[in-house]
């Protein structure tokens, strides 16, 4: 991929990964980049870091939005689905099911109405869909199994649409974060574990440069994962 031609659009950018996200595109290259927002607010802070940067207001989970963003960003190259939430909730421990539902209407259902909203746009320019995961797709973690499960289901949604989009030349990568220095994470979470969200934006603008990876293990706990779990290669 030349990010020279490249036009992303990003949902969930104004902070953490997502803004990470907006630097690693300017500096590549990018003409245009779509930032994903949630309301006015983020949208101006946004449109100030650089005439590049075009805000698109959308909530991932209200279907109209979803369908607005994608008539006003018919023109991308690259979908990253990375807007999500996380309630550290156990599953008997939490006091109902609203955090659980929260989560997956968020990480799953989300990123799935982008998929099939996008998909015309992506396959007129043999785009790529990149979703950010995490490696609680891949075991369960007790304080946060709600999450887990969310993670797990957009996981199999990722495999079964890179076999449904292979056909129109959509590339679906799947990317597993360990842990990053965000807002995500508890306060009382040691900053020494966690890497800067530039290891995984630019670890995914490395796969997008080279073109055809399906499983990202961007940082060292989620390649230590995937080697235990069979998923990579031992180093």
């Amino acid at each position: 991929m030349s990010f020279e031609q490249c036009r992303p659009l990003i949902t969930g950018s104004s902070r953490g990964i997502g803004r990470a996200f907006i630097d690693a595109f300017l500096e590549a290259g990018a003409p245009k980049i779509y930032a994903g927002v949630r309301n006015e607010g983020a949208a101006a802070t946004v449109a100030a870091i650089d005439p590049r940067v075009h805000p698109i207001i959308v909530d991932t989970t209200k279907p109209d939005e979803v369908a607005r963003a994608a008539r006003d960003a018919s023109d991308v190259t690259v979908l990253v689905n990375n807007a999500g939430v996380l309630h550290y909730a156990g599953f008997l421990s939490a006091p109902d099911l609203d955090q659980a539902r929260h989560e997956m209407e968020v990480n799953y259902f989300g990123p799935l109405a982008m998929a099939r909203a996008f998909a015309p746009a992506l396959a007129r320019s043999q785009g790529t869909i990149v979703n950010i995961l995490s490696i609680a797709a891949l075991v369960y973690m007790p304080l946060v199994g709600t999450y887990n499960a969310s993670k797990a289901a957009a996981r199999s949604m990722t495999q079964g649409l890179r076999v449904d989009l292979a056909d129109i030349g959509v590339g679906v990568m799947a990317v597993y974060a360990g842990g990053y220095d965000t807002e995500m994470h508890l306060e009382s979470t040691d900053k020494a574990l966690l890497n800067p969200p530039s290891v995984l934006t630019g670890a995914v603008l490395d796969a997008l440069a080279k073109g055809g990876v399906d499983e990202l293990f961007p940082d060292a706990a989620a390649r230590g994962l995937g080697q235990r779990l069979g998923l990579i290669a031992a180093d």
